[in-house]
């Protein structure tokens, strides 16, 4: 790993700055890239969002004024508004469901440096996991693109398999993941020249 290929703690993003405050960071540890997921996941999450309120408007607030109250059997004036209600409440929690899960999205972050691999995943709002990995502990890196999608936006998942009896890292939505790999197993080569086995 070249000077250059390093990036300083003030280029990251205020959610790789975070991460950094909370990893144990040496003087001469150099920070080789931070890692965001790609934005084609952030869409499938809005679109999914828009997706499942548009449905809902539809069924919930057209769907009564579109029904024959002769072929119920019952008066639906009564029942309008309480479907428009229930409709209300419905996309109400798809809106908030699909903030949440933009934010959990946009908030998990990966590090590598010359010393380790660094990752903070967001489970829930209120459940956040950081794992980091020496570097010198990886054993395989696996990139894979499943799918057309992958290949045409260029993201796909990497797998950082580890020594002994931890658990391996997956990374989803890595955008250019032959160039993560590859910056992974760079950092990991310099780790095992300057420290050995």
């Amino acid at each position: 790993m070249k000077p250059d290929e390093s990036i300083q703690p003030e280029q990251l993003s205020a959610v790789g700055k975070n991460l950094l405050k909370l990893i144990e960071f040496d003087e001469d540890e150099v920070l080789v890239e931070e890692i965001r997921k790609h934005w084609f996941g952030l869409f499938i999450i809005y679109f999914t969002g828009g997706f499942v309120t548009l449905v809902v408007l539809l069924l919930f607030m057209l769907g009564p004024l579109f029904l024959k109250s002769e072929q119920l059997q019952i008066d639906l004036t009564t029942y309008t508004s309480i479907f428009m209600f229930a409709g209300l409440i419905i996309v109400l929690l798809a809106v908030i469901a699909t903030f949440i899960g933009s934010y959990l999205y946009k908030n998990d972050v990966i590090l590598i440096t010359s010393e380790k691999i660094a990752q903070v995943l967001y489970i829930t709002i209120f459940h956040r996991k950081i794992s980091q990995l020496s570097i010198g502990d990886i054993q395989d890196v696996t990139v894979t693109q499943n799918g057309i999608l992958p290949r045409i936006f260029k993201y796909g998942t990497i797998v950082v398999e580890t020594t002994g009896e931890q658990d391996n890292y997956h990374f989803n939505y890595v955008p250019d993941p032959y160039k993560r790999a590859k910056n992974i197993v760079g950092s990991h080569e310099q780790n095992l020249i300057k420290y050995g086995n």
